[in-house]
């Protein structure tokens, strides 16, 4: 099995994100971790939006699975790796993990992103080709 590239990001919560008990309101993990997927795939395949719009196909999530962990508090830096875990049909399974600046785990998600022809608007399986950004090149 190919190794998979991670991606990894940063972000600081800002006051607008929180609930009225200054934890970071539901909602804004969902948003955290899409928009992680989204930078990482401008940074690490090149795939940034204007990009996306040429390749032929659209990404679509079709599930996410979170397990909220920990608190996460205002003025907290947070990271999030994720990877692409297997490639199933039409699904990618892709591990995301968000941790504070000690590296303590907050919370974890399951994301399966389908493949869709942008011809046709119907999941496909995963291109060769379109799974090969997602792991590291064989030596």
């Amino acid at each position: 099995m190919p190794k998979p590239v991670v991606y990894e990001t940063t972000h600081r919560i800002a006051f607008s994100e929180l609930d009225p008990f200054q934890h970071v309101s539901t909602g804004n993990y969902a948003r955290y971790f899409t928009d992680h997927r989204m930078e990482g795939l401008a940074k690490y395949a090149g795939w940034d939006l204007p990009t996306l719009g040429t390749l032929g196909f659209m990404t679509w999530v079709r599930r996410m699975e979170i397990d909220f962990i920990r608190p996460v508090n205002a003025d907290h830096e947070i990271t999030i790796t994720s990877f692409v875990r297997e490639f199933r049909g039409p699904d990618a399974m892709i591990e995301c993990t968000m941790t504070d600046a000690a590296g303590t785990t907050l919370a974890t998600c399951l994301m399966i992103v389908a493949h869709v022809d942008a011809g046709t608007r119907r999941a496909t399986d995963w291109p060769p080709e379109h799974q090969a950004p997602f792991f590291e090149p064989e030596e």
